[in-house]
């Protein structure tokens, strides 16, 4: 049997390390057109803060250990080319060309930063971040005192973790953003607008339903042309979303390009697959195909996908899209269907919205905690939901999370025995509460 992972960052390694332990007598090959493997993305903008200085870290298998566990490793190689109809894939190295027949092809390409046509301009330091290269260039850029103004164009997870990396390092940050609101996919404005003020607090020139037009160079750097007028910088950051790497296979795929794939991550074509940002997931509450393009989704369903072929039983039904993130001094998480996804899909719902207190007033720390419950409104089970505070937000969101996997009822949560203790929580948790006022 002879397997063909395309790509080797997280979905491609997960699955290939898995594979190969289940299958050991199989040949497992992983063609991946830079020189590392098993590269950790989502350290970048906490690499560019300096919280750490070891590129290293980000990677959590090198390709002499991939290749000592017995997979067939070929870096700096790149697909040119599928034959589905003979199960033959080209590939070049150096610039010699190579087809290599599959009995499985694991298609893990993951996804490219979206770069706009936003005119002629200088683009030496204008950025993405995706990859190790991006990460190191980045960073030098940031601790050029002699560039203090930066610009960071989109307000989802990249450009808010830029955010607050720029923040940290002291830098005059203006953050463009062309929805109402930032994380308008995840978040209701009733649950960020605290966020937006605080970062607003900083001195930040947070720009909301504001369209860049065009980039062009100045004197100093670059001038930004958007429906609400100029902007300044020195350096440029674009965050503007992902372009899944798809363009080679021909099969069925969403609008923006990523394969569709059944909750297995098979495609139309029985001997290939798809895992990771190059593809659809499974969503649980919502039952269709969603496209997460999030580190733990592409581990998880390479892994069970790992399973799945080795012929062993699979225990993932679906994903949420639970995620995190930190912006100043906010835990910001949100977990299944969001209210801007149930009117994507035309969905009816139940919501609610509280605010608590993450912990007892006479224990030192106690802060704010809002938490909305997305649910269904006949039956009350739960669906989706956000919890934004300064402390204990994320650690509530999993517990969400499990809920929702659980088809739990809003009844059901508000009498789930949570642990009390003075620093933790209150006698009736801030989700026991959610769960109470929910109707």
């Amino acid at each position: 049997m002879n397997i063909i992972v395309l790509g080797g960052s997280a979905a491609g390694m997960s699955f290939a390390a898995k594979y190969k332990r289940n299958q050991p007598t199989n040949n497992v090959i992983v063609i991946e057109k830079r020189d590392y493997i098993s590269f950790g993305a989502c350290g970048l903008p906490y690499f560019v803060a300096d919280k750490f200085s070891d590129t290293e870290r980000m990677i959590s298998r090198t390709p002499k250990q991939a290749i000592e566990s017995g997979l067939d490793i070929r870096l700096n190689t790149e697909v040119i080319a599928l034959n589905q109809k003979d199960n033959v894939v080209t590939v070049r190295h150096q610039n010699e060309e190579q087809s290599l027949h599959y009995d499985q092809l694991i298609i893990a390409t993951g996804a490219r930063p979206i770069i706009p046509d936003l005119g002629q301009y200088n683009t030496k330091q204008v950025y993405t971040l995706t990859s190790m290269e991006d990460g190191i260039a980045v960073k030098k850029a940031m601790q050029d005192p002699s560039k203090p103004k930066i610009a960071i164009i989109g307000a989802g997870f990249i450009g808010l973790e830029m955010f607050d990396a720029a923040h940290d390092l002291g830098k005059n940050v203006t953050l463009i953003e062309r929805e109402k609101h930032i994380l308008s996919r995840q978040f209701s404005s009733e649950m960020i607008h605290n966020v937006e003020e605080a970062i607003r607090q900083t001195g930040t020139n947070l720009q909301l339903n504001t369209e860049v037009n065009d980039i062009t160079d100045n004197k100093d750097g670059y001038t930004i042309t958007t429906n609400n007028g100029e902007i300044t910088a020195d350096l440029i950051i674009l965050a503007l979303g992902f372009k899944p790497n798809t363009e080679f296979v021909e099969l069925p795929k969403m609008a923006n390009g990523a394969l569709l794939v059944d909750q297995f991550g098979a495609t139309q074509d029985p001997n290939i697959y798809a895992v990771g940002d190059c593809a659809t997931v499974h969503h649980l509450t919502l039952d269709k195909p969603v496209y997460i393009p999030l580190a733990t989704t592409a581990n998880k369903q390479a892994r069970m996908m790992a399973d799945k072929l080795s012929g062993k039983d699979t225990y993932l039904s679906g994903f949420l899209g639970s995620s995190s993130l930190k912006v100043l001094d906010y835990e910001l998480a949100s977990t299944g269907i969001s209210q801007w996804l149930a009117e994507q899909h035309q969905l009816p719902i139940n919501t609610s919205v509280i605010t608590d207190k993450n912990q007892t007033d006479y224990y030192p720390g106690q802060e704010d905690i809002k938490i909305k419950l997305v649910y269904h409104p006949e039956s009350n089970v739960l669906l989706g939901g956000e919890i934004v505070g300064k402390k204990g937000a994320v650690s509530r969101l999993n517990a969400l999370a499990v809920a929702i996997t659980a088809k739990m009822t809003t009844q059901q949560l508000g009498y789930i025995d949570f642990s009390y203790a003075p620093p933790f929580a209150r006698t009736w948790d801030a989700l026991n509460v959610a769960g109470n006022v929910a109707k």
